[in-house]
């Protein structure tokens, strides 16, 4: 494990063996001389601003001795490493020294560079352990704070034990950071490990910086001591977002836009319950970038208005005729999406979710209409992961667009074909009764029907007898044996064999679980 050189700190209050110290060739150890006192009190307060890895002491000192130094340190800053210089004369407090946790001594008549070279390969050994043990130990904390966020953001009511995690005072309040980093997914992955080691960085660098943490894609939570003002606070956030805003906009990283970081800063808490209002108002927060999000622009928000509407009947209502009335062209459709539709979400400001899920009902119903097309899982979870609205048109129109390609480069009989299947899907379906409906040979649609959709007929018969499975036990109250029959499938025990191979579980189990 590679360390930055140990920070040297020198407590000794006969000055020629100061100076004979300052001048030792600490490089050559790995090591930098970073101050001196002539006594504890003086070294103290040198801790305190500087922060030293190894303190070499006197033992016989005025003021605070090299005991009374040890004790302090411990209180204060217990992971520096501590080297006692002695005397014969003092020999006796060396054992209690070591006891309050000194790490190595030596005799002031008998020092040597090579002596003092072996002293400081031990704190190199002892800060490399401390660190690695305090690294594993961050990284736990991290995980279960992680743990105890994703059941906070997914609505569910974490234990008395997950909140163990989280180090709370009354005195102390901590204020909750939520970052959004808006790049996409395949220009984010090549920087992943470098965003997450500057955050490490400023972690380790920042006092008011508690820990960081992440839940999901793309997004980080940080956790500050709220014990500076809040306008350094702010300042600090907002640098923090300009060098990720700079790391994320790295010509190598850029794919055809600006990156831009978002951070929403809660007011201070104290309190479990604290911690969870502000989780939940940093949601409506999120939600709200999807509307006041700017791809060229990096912003920090303290409080910020969240003015998010519930899709109600009337709403929705609007928005279906706002389709509608748009849906007897593509080009039309394309040009409401990009004008009146885009408009009515601005206008309206509905909550994200409720917005895409009726968005998603009325793209799977467009493509029902289209002969030989159907919105694809993929195009599906671009639709909800949308992370602007403008994201979100900009995918529907792009299915759109790629669902007219694909009509104009298939045949017409392979269109009709599976329009003829989806029609049909309840009735007994064969080859030769297809390929009379198209006109063609069973030979030549078998041929044309794997070229064109990459399955066979009977494969893609499956597999919309499946999904319509899913859906019927998920969704309604129809016997197993009903839903065979309802798919076309009205051998029971053929239906099941069938079933379990497509979802790996019998469709009985399907139904109690889902």
């Amino acid at each position: 494990m590679a360390i930055k050189p140990l920070g040297v700190l020198i407590v000794e209050d006969e000055i020629p063996l100061r100076e004979e110290l300052r001048i030792f060739p600490w490089e050559a150890c790995g090591a930098e001389w970073i101050g001196e006192a002539s006594n504890g009190s003086e070294a103290m307060q040198l801790c305190a601003e500087r922060t030293p890895d190894v303190v070499i002491t006197d033992i016989t000192m005025p003021v605070m001795d090299g005991i009374a130094l040890i004790r302090e340190l411990r209180k204060r800053h217990p992971n520096v490493q501590i080297i006692l210089l002695t005397c014969h004369s003092d020999f006796h407090y060396v054992h209690e020294a070591l006891r309050l946790g000194a790490l190595e001594y030596i005799l002031k008549v008998s020092l040597e560079e090579e002596e003092l070279k072996k002293a400081m390969d031990k704190v190199r050994a002892a800060v490399v352990k401390e660190r690695m043990v305090q690294e594993h130990a961050r990284r736990e904390q991290r995980q279960l704070q992680a743990a105890l966020f994703s059941k906070l953001l997914h609505g569910q009511e974490p234990a008395g034990s997950d909140w163990q995690s989280m180090t709370l005072s009354v005195d102390r309040p901590i204020r909750l950071v939520r970052l959004q980093l808006d790049i996409p997914h395949l220009a984010y992955l090549p920087v992943k490990e470098t965003v997450q080691q500057r955050l490490t960085e400023q972690e380790k660098r920042d006092p008011n910086w508690l820990t960081w943490l992440t839940v999901r894609e793309r997004e980080y939570f940080v956790l500050l001591e709220d014990r500076a003002h809040s306008d350094t606070v702010l300042e600090s956030l907002r640098t923090l977002v300009q060098h990720l805003t700079e790391l994320l906009n790295r010509e190598e990283t850029k794919q055809g836009r600006l990156a831009a970081v978002y951070a929403f800063l809660s007011k201070p808490v104290t309190s479990k319950e604290g911690i969870a209002s502000e989780l939940a108002y940093s949601n409506e927060w999120k939600d709200a970038l999807f509307y006041d999000r700017c791809p060229e622009e990096s912003a920090v928000y303290a409080l910020h208005s969240l003015p998010l509407s519930d899709l109600t009947e009337k709403k929705t209502k609007e928005l279906n005729e706002i389709l509608r009335k748009a849906s007897w062209s593509p080009a039309s459709l394309k040009e409401c999406l990009l004008g009146e539709f885009r408009d009515w979400c601005i206008a309206e400001r509905v909550k994200p979710s409720q917005l895409k899920e009726r968005i998603l009902h009325w793209q799977v119903d467009w493509h029902r209409q289209q002969e030989g097309t159907e919105l694809s899982a993929a195009r599906m979870g671009l639709l909800m992961d949308a992370g602007t609205l403008a994201e979100m048109i900009a995918n529907i129109v792009q299915d759109m667009e790629a669902a007219e390609l694909g009509k104009s480069r298939s045949r017409f009989e392979i269109r009709l074909a599976v329009k003829w299947i989806k029609d049909h899907l309840k009735e007994p379906i064969s080859l030769p009764v297809i390929a009379e409906q198209v006109g063609l040979s069973p030979h030549y649609i078998s041929k044309l029907f794997r070229e064109e959709t990459g399955s066979t007929v009977n494969q893609y018969i499956t597999r919309l007898r499946m999904e319509k499975a899913i859906e019927l036990l998920r969704h309604s109250n129809k016997k197993v044996y009903e839903v065979a029959e309802e798919v076309g499938i009205p051998s029971y025990r053929y239906f099941t064999v069938t079933f379990r191979n497509w979802t790996g579980v019998s469709p009985t189990d399907y139904k109690r679980n889902g």
